[in-house]
């Protein structure tokens, strides 16, 4: 008799913002076998056994960036697939430059401006940082 699979826990994302309304962006690797590869996305990840959301989020920051946010708390947002549970997104503040970032993934790092979006950029992703940054102008 086969074993059900373990329930999925959803992964976390940091949409980290300066006062100069950049975003910090991560250019995905392009290995097969990982979920939108050559995409831009938000610096995030799984969550190891045992560990908050919060604590995954700050540990995923530090390995993909080299950053601290400034401040961070969990958003709570609408799911982009009403059928499936959405990542712990979080909303959090830097006011560095790009040049302190630290490239531990993906190709490239970058502060983007929110105006400035890239097209190649999964729609969840998108969905998450447009809801959490519109401020209705």
């Amino acid at each position: 008799m086969a074993e059900a699979s373990p329930k999925k826990i959803p992964g976390c994302l940091a949409v980290i913002l300066t006062s100069r309304r950049e975003i910090i962006l991560q250019l995905r690797d392009e290995k097969p076998g990982i979920g939108w590869p050559g995409y831009w996305s938000l610096p995030g990840g799984g969550q190891e056994p045992g560990e908050a959301p919060i604590d995954t989020i700050l540990r995923e920051i530090k390995e993909e960036t080299g950053i601290v946010p400034d401040a961070i708390e969990e958003a709570v947002v609408t799911p982009y697939d009403p059928l499936k549970t959405p990542p712990h997104v979080f909303l959090g503040t830097w006011d560095g430059e790009e040049s302190e970032l630290v490239l531990g993934e993906g190709q490239a790092l970058r502060l983007v401006p929110l105006a400035q979006l890239p097209e190649k950029m999964p729609p969840h992703v998108r969905h998450y940082i447009l809801q959490l940054t519109s401020d209705g102008s």
